[in-house]
């Protein structure tokens, strides 16, 4: 009852931060070999989707990620500059920015009445059940703590998912009003 509130739970640690020289590496060899992994599973993923509809009669959309994965590790000029960085600002409008892609996906959710994660988000992100699925590497320059604080202050939880990253998932009580940096927006459902 008195003393310390309840920590907030450990998150999955992130992918740490990268050497400024592996980073300027990866920006080189990104040219090559994102285009050449991206080749390879335009001609290798079709063929296992068609092998897996064979083998049990459906189709799931996992195949479709796989075909996407190379263009996650893409690193154009905001993230070179994100991870250039020290961290602090950069980052935490990032992880502000993946509140609000969690916040219009629950969104949709509840007003088509769909149960997963539809087009460029789950593509790009994934789920995790009922919960947007953040790797380690988009969140590399922030706390377990920055985490939470910026999740709390859209509605969100931040959970832990293994070596998979972290989840977002709407607080108890959410609403459908969408905090944004000049203050909320929409209206309460």
């Amino acid at each position: 009852m008195y003393g310390a509130p309840p920590a907030r739970p450990v998150l999955t640690p992130s992918a740490g931060q990268r050497s400024r020289t592996g980073l300027l590496l990866w920006c080189l060899a990104q040219w090559v070999l994102v285009p050449l992994d991206l080749l390879l599973r335009l001609f290798w993923v079709p063929v296992l989707a068609v092998v897996n509809a064979f083998d049990d009669l459906s189709l799931d959309r996992g195949w479709l990620r796989s075909l996407v994965a190379p263009l996650t590790r893409w690193v154009g000029p905001g993230r070179l500059a994100r991870e250039w960085g020290s961290g602090g600002p950069r980052w935490d409008a990032h992880m502000e920015h993946l509140c609000a892609v969690a916040l219009r996906a629950y969104e949709r959710q509840r007003t088509t009445g769909r149960r997963d994660f539809a087009g460029w988000t789950y593509l790009r992100y994934g789920s995790e059940g009922n919960a947007l699925l953040l790797s380690p590497k988009d969140y590399r320059g922030l706390s377990s703590e920055r985490i939470h604080e910026i999740a709390a202050h859209r509605g969100l939880v931040a959970r832990s998912s293994g070596p998979f990253g972290i989840t977002l998932t709407p607080a108890t009580g959410w609403t459908s009003t969408i905090i944004q940096p000049n203050g909320p927006t929409g209206a309460a459902a």
